[in-house]
């Protein structure tokens, strides 16, 4: 019988695979589409899913996140979650149909009524999922859900590639409705359930006593995004949005990899271990250390090589995105820590500290756009989330000293020993880039900055056990044994605790 900490990583390690898998679709999906379409079509689908999602948080009674959260959960407990989610999904369907004049009134680009009418229909397919997916992510089985999520990104991806040059932003259109609809297909197949309409007033009492906590939260973060947008949108224009829509989602990988790789597993992991503050300021440090060990060294590579990438991948039209994806990725960085320490308060069943957490960021952000557009264009919209995101997290290290003792203990050294290594592999990378021409030089740019990382890591492992095989162990048991990184049997260093 597997530990909890041993599902943990495995889970971990599924999820991060699948990560992998469906961020390398959506790279390919993305470089075909921005050859095929403007930046103009990105625009009209950032104003349509921003005006869709923002009535999905209006209704969000966050019944999957209550479902995880609560100690025990039966079929009652299912059906009346689904029940509410299928009356949810309709509701916004049909607001966000009859409401489309009014968006594309707001927005100032009447080319998106008839997007936002079509795309309506993703609230009412997604809601109609079998809701037992929530079952798998209780008991950590990430295996099956990764399964779903990389067909759902390879349905998307085809149906969009396939369309994009005969129809522009309706491709995306379709791809995004083809991917929901081979989620919902999916979820039945590989999480069975038979669905029974059912209103039990104690049983909803009950998921939406924590529900309640995820729908403010979720109210504030896009609400913050819908005023982000259209202020770009009817400050500079839709082409201009186009273009910060395709940074952020180029630049804010790591942070949505973070949080659907570790957050979504962190969350019940906290959940069952809720009531014992050490193992979970145990868990809590492998988490960042594994998490830090991903993605940093990735994001100190974007920001280096944007330039490149802009003039050998996306091509002279995107070029005014350079500065915002390199600042939006400054920002991501910033924000990993806030993204390990979240899904503690919320399995800890202390949401009321996230809200404080996103309220504090959305004012912070919105504030400083308003500031910023106006002297420095689009660019000042990615500027705006700067000291956002620094606000964020010291509200974040505030409250997690308040809820685990010593927090950080012994993590100093492992993370400043990645900063340095990541530091010194960009710096490589960089000289490679200027002296490979093109595309070529970009992606031996990019590879060899990631081996002098991983090759570091591993000496000074293995020499001075630093603490950052720690996190990888737990986190990526198998390759850690693979790579024979440190001994199977690992224990946490006395420095970590």
């Amino acid at each position: 019988m597997k530990s909890i900490f041993e599902q943990a990583g495995d889970a971990i390690s599924w999820r991060s695979l699948e990560q992998f898998g469906t961020r390398l679709i959506f790279l390919i999906r993305l470089i075909i589409l921005i050859r095929l379409l403007s930046p103009e079509d990105f625009g009209l689908i950032a104003i349509a899913t921003i005006a869709i999602d923002l009535l999905l948080s209006l209704t969000n009674l966050g019944m999957t996140q209550a479902l995880i959260q609560l100690r025990v959960v039966d079929e009652r407990h299912y059906n009346n979650a689904w029940t509410l989610e299928i009356i949810r999904g309709l509701s916004v369907t049909l607001v966000a149909f009859f409401s489309a004049p009014l968006v594309s009134h707001l927005f100032g680009e009447p080319g998106v009524e008839e997007i936002v009418r079509i795309l309506a229909l993703r609230p009412l397919m997604d809601a109609a999922a079998s809701i037992k997916v929530v079952e798998l992510t209780r008991n950590l089985n990430f295996r099956s859900i990764s399964i779903i999520e990389l067909l759902k990104s390879l349905a998307n991806t085809i149906v969009a590639v396939v369309f994009a040059k005969e129809f522009g932003a309706w491709a995306l259109v379709a791809g995004t409705l083809a991917g929901s609809a081979t989620y919902m297909w999916l979820s039945y197949y590989l999480a069975p359930h038979r669905p029974q309409f059912i209103i039990d007033s104690i049983t909803i009492r009950s998921l939406i006593r924590f529900g309640r906590w995820v729908f403010l939260i979720s109210l504030i973060v896009m609400v913050g995004q819908f005023f982000l947008r259209m202020i770009i949108s009817r400050q500079l224009g839709t082409e201009e949005l186009g273009l910060y829509y395709l940074a952020a989602s180029l630049a804010f990988l790591p942070l949505e990899m973070a949080r659907l790789t570790v957050g979504e597993v962190a969350f019940p992991l906290y959940a069952r271990i809720q009531t014992d503050v050490f193992q979970t300021a145990q868990a809590f440090r492998t988490i960042l250390i594994s998490l830090a060990v991903l993605l940093v060294p990735g994001i100190f590579l974007m920001i280096a090589l944007t330039p490149s990438l802009i003039e050998n991948v996306l091509g002279a039209k995107w070029e005014g995105t350079a500065p915002i994806i390199q600042i939006l990725a400054l920002s991501s960085l910033l924000g990993l820590l806030g993204e390990t320490i979240v899904p503690i308060f919320y399995g800890s069943g202390r949401p009321d500290k996230v809200l404080v957490i996103e309220v504090v960021q959305t004012i912070v952000l919105i504030s400083f756009v308003t500031l910023f557009i106006n002297n420095f264009g689009v660019v000042g919209a990615a500027l705006a989330w700067l000291p956002a995101i620094a606000a964020s997290q010291g509200i974040c290290i505030l409250f997690i000293h308040k809820v685990l003792p010593k927090p950080f203990y012994g993590l100093a050294l492992p993370l400043g020993v990645l900063t340095i290594i990541s530091a010194l592999a960009t710096v490589f990378a960089i000289r490679v880039d200027r002296l490979l021409p093109g595309l070529f030089g970009l992606v031996s740019a990019a590879a060899l900055g990631l081996f002098i990382v991983g090759v570091l890591i591993w000496i000074l492992e293995r020499r001075y056990r630093l603490g950052l095989s720690v996190g990888i162990v737990r986190g990526y048991p198998r390759l850690a044994a693979v790579v024979g990184l440190v001994p199977k049997e690992v224990s946490w260093p006395s420095h970590i605790g």
